[in-house]
């Protein structure tokens, strides 16, 4: 039935799906008539993914006409000079320049499959080949050798469930098995002479091992210490190489820098000024001298820079408040970007060896002429939930906000459920803030930021320990003044759309609209139908499929007899993890019980809508969903 009804639409523009029943489609196409403000936000746009390379071309991901592909700007160039490189009809997944600059490995998938093809680009005449290329497989995590003759990559060729580890020689045109055995494994680091791999194995967000692979004589052996179960995050091999500094929670409950020594898998941890938050990541100098350390702080994110020799603080450069990512050296020569609720990501250059100088940006953002210093930055608060836990939560409230007074709301719930809402560039809130609606972003029980203990509080039976958190975020804006009941939507996307569906259906009287965006809500369905690769990772979190009785009582299909408000349902029709059958099933259930819903299917799309104008045609009709059931400005 779903082939069919994939055969049959994958020609036409996205659509609005008014409804699904009998085994055909009945289609609306949405009014032409565009509301010009939410795109005009939606179009505004910054440059990401910056790397440089070492003589001085700067590369990034843009999209201008729309779809994310590859850029660069020559040295000593600005942004008016940035060439496009890529023209895939879908965009690039990724891109990973070799050391020398010389070659880039790219990764494109048709559709939003996520079914990433592998690439091979000459930086010198823009050539690209087409190295692996299968629909029905996935290929990714490339990292280069360090004299850039060969570079490591997964891929799920030999088994669905699997990913093994390949190197690719560039000369002889070869690929090369190094790592096959069973679980979701991906290439962190070649040591110097490049006869060593360190490689990571990914088993659940609590708990992931790294081994070392001599790729000589083809033995493995595991560094992480054997029989305990922690979260292993690996940078890479030390100077000497007689470490791998790696983020972990070993011996404690928050992720920290520590290093392992290779002769005795002992580790030790380094910088403690940092243990009272979690590291988010950490990356090396090209002469692995200096270690850029990003530090999760309540949800912001701070760079620090220590000197690897001495393990004391180096100078890093100045920067406002927010959170710090696209952190990646080339020599000395720092790369970062800044993001906050009225910067949106933009990418600087600084140099180790004149830190006196102030930052370059590299990058500017196109406002489309929107006033983003005038954008809200949020509130830091934290509200009790159900059984005394403290959860934190971002608020924007509208410009001259009078404390007390009823507005209309948006909960948003974060996807994951291992994510976690950052402060960042939201286009979509500023505008709902700027047209009097409040927007609160709650971090629940189960997102990353906040230790391990934290992160394992909504597993397995558990899970809906995190559902009467997101049903308390609501309840504590009306406890407070600042909504009314029924004044209030859930939003989210992904397993922040199962966040929605649980909210309403087991709290119907707090919320007036609803949006379930590429969201789960048949637990069952969801593990039978995600992909191969993604299926043991998910019941680890959410509980195996030998346990039907309990992943049904935890999925809102089947409760939806008690939900009371309007919905929107959004998905990709090619979504490779959350598939399009969860959106179906639920319209086809509330249509059936004469429940009111709207839901939009893209069929060039996947787990979220990559394409500008799909994004665009989302967030107007849903600007239109949420003024027309909660009367913002009323």
């Amino acid at each position: 039935m779903i082939a069919k009804l994939r055969s049959r639409i994958s020609f036409l523009v996205p659509v609005v799906m008014a409804a699904v029943l009998g085994g055909f489609l009945s289609v609306n196409v949405p009014d032409a008539k565009a509301d010009s403000t939410i795109a005009q936000f939606m179009k505004i746009r910054a440059p990401f993914n910056g790397r440089l390379a070492v003589d001085g071309t700067f590369y990034c991901v843009d999209w201008p006409d729309g779809i994310y592909q590859l850029y660069r700007t020559p040295r000593g160039g600005s942004m008016a000079s940035m060439e496009k490189i890529t023209s895939f009809a879908d965009g690039i997944s990724n891109y990973v320049p070799s050391d020398d600059g010389k070659w880039i490995v790219l990764t494109a998938a048709d559709g939003g499959s996520e079914q990433d093809d592998l690439y091979l680009m000459d930086a010198s005449t823009g050539r690209i080949r087409v190295l692996f290329e299968d629909p029905e497989v996935v290929y990714g995590s490339a990292t280069w050798r360090r004299d850039s003759q060969a570079f490591a990559y997964r891929a799920n060729d030999a088994s669905s469930s699997d990913f093994h580890i390949y190197v690719y020689d560039l000369d002889s045109r070869q690929h090369k098995a190094v790592f096959q055995r069973e679980g979701y494994y991906y290439p962190v680091d070649f040591n110097a002479n490049g006869d060593r791999l360190v490689v990571g194995k990914y088993t659940s967000a609590s708990y992931s091992q790294l081994f070392e692979v001599n790729l000589d004589d083809g033995s493995i052996r595991e560094i992480t210490p054997q029989g305990e179960q922690s979260s292993f995050d690996g940078v890479g091999y030390t100077a000497d190489e007689r470490h791998v500094i790696v983020v972990s929670n070993y011996g404690g409950d928050r992720k920290l820098v520590q290093q392992i020594e290779l002769s005795t898998s002992r580790v030790a941890p380094l910088f403690s000024e940092f243990a009272g938050f979690d590291v988010d990541s950490a990356t090396m100098n090209t002469e692995r001298t200096v270690l850029a350390i990003n530090v999760n702080e309540d949800g912001y994110g701070t760079l620090y820079l220590r000197d690897l020799a001495t393990l004391q603080p180096r100078e890093a450069p100045a920067m406002n408040r927010g959170v710090t990512g696209n952190v990646n050296f080339t020599g000395n020569t720092l790369l970062y970007s800044l993001n906050n609720a009225n910067t949106p990501g933009l990418i600087y250059k600084w140099s180790l060896d004149h830190a006196q100088i102030a930052p370059v940006a590299l990058t500017k953002a196109d406002t489309r002429g929107v006033d983003i210093k005038r954008f809200r930055l949020p509130e830091l608060v934290k509200y009790k939930s159900f059984d005394g836990l403290e959860v934190p939560a971002f608020l924007y409230l509208p410009a001259g906000y009078k404390k007390g007074t009823q507005i209309p709301w948006l909960v948003y719930y974060h996807g994951g459920p291992e994510g976690q809402f950052r402060p960042t560039f939201f286009r979509s809130f500023q505008y709902f803030v700027s047209r009097g609606f409040g927007v609160m972003a709650p971090n629940v029980r189960g997102s990353d930021g906040y230790g391990m203990k934290y992160l394992e509080m909504d597993n397995y039976k558990k899970r809906m320990d995190s559902v009467r958190d997101g049903v308390e975020a609501a309840r504590w804006l009306v406890t407070q003044g600042y909504a009314k009941p029924k004044g209030i939507a859930a939003w989210g996307a992904s397993y922040g759309g199962f966040m929605v569906m649980a909210t309403i259906t087991e709290a119907p009287d707090l919320f007036g609209a609803a949006a379930n965006s590429v969201g789960i809500v048949n637990f069952e369905t969801f593990l039978q139908r995600t992909k191969d690769y993604r299926r043991a990772l998910r019941e680890a979190e959410y509980g195996p499929l030998s346990d039907p009785e309990f992943l049904r009582s935890i999925s809102p299909i089947y409760k939806i007899d008690r939900i009371q408000t309007p919905l929107l349902v959004a998905h990709g029709l090619n979504d490779p993890r959350v598939p399009v059958e969860e959106a179906l099933q639920l319209v086809v259930g509330l249509l059936k019980l004469g429940r009111p819903v709207e839901q939009l299917i893209f069929p060039d799309e996947g787990h979220g809508f990559r394409k500008e104008e799909n994004r665009i045609l989302y967030y107007e009709h849903l600007a239109r969903f949420f003024d027309r059931h909660l009367n913002a400005g009323n």
